[in-house]
């Protein structure tokens, strides 16, 4: 039931448009709906929506069953059955993983902020900025969206075009990592890259 890093990257490379249409489709859906209807009215009404598919469902299984006088059961028998609970070490493992990635992202912050290295801070002080003007023109739920887009558009579109978009960034990054070097040779205080 859980999605292994196999199932994760079929899924952002649509490997079958299908389930990737499934994973992606229901979420945007959501995250449209909530960007303009509170979160109470989506989660109702979507629920209510799949609610009343499931029952419409059985009651035409229930109906053509007893039509063809057959005895299926119960048409969805197979997710019934199905175990959705998250056992003790999976959970485990999940929390260790949150906590690896939060403690390095808190140590991240803390040598940003404290000014470990300047050139850095530098970089993430220019970052911040101009998030402030990213978040003064789009709000916190279309930048969800537009994410949300992007997870599963942009690694087939780079993995369609990975020579183009290469050949195009390798320049960028060499003049970036040439005028990193200057910068951080020119700063006082700063690391000096080993």
């Amino acid at each position: 039931m859980w999605l292994t890093s196999d199932k994760v990257n079929a899924l952002l490379y649509w490997e079958n448009p299908r389930d990737t249409g499934i994973a992606f489709g229901p979420v945007l859906v959501a995250l449209l709906a909530i960007r303009y209807i509170s979160m109470i009215s989506v989660v109702a009404n979507l629920s209510l929506a799949f609610i009343t598919a499931t029952m419409s469902f059985r009651i035409y299984k229930s109906i053509l069953a007893a039509v063809n006088k057959s005895s299926e059961g119960h048409p969805l028998k197979q997710f019934l059955d199905m175990d959705i609970t998250l056992d003790n070490d999976k959970a485990a493992q999940l929390l260790q993983s949150f906590v690896a990635r939060l403690n390095g992202v808190l140590t991240t912050l803390k040598k940003v902020f404290l000014i470990e290295d300047i050139v850095v801070s530098a970089k993430y002080a220019i970052v911040f900025y101009l998030l402030s003007y990213v978040g003064a023109m789009l709000n916190g739920s279309t930048l969800v969206i537009l994410a949300w887009v992007g997870l599963f558009s942009i690694p087939r579109v780079y993995r369609d075009n990975q020579t183009q978009i290469d050949n195009a960034i390798l320049p960028l990054k060499a003049k970036f990592d040439e005028l990193q070097a200057k910068i951080s040779a020119a700063v006082p205080g700063a690391k000096k890259e080993e």
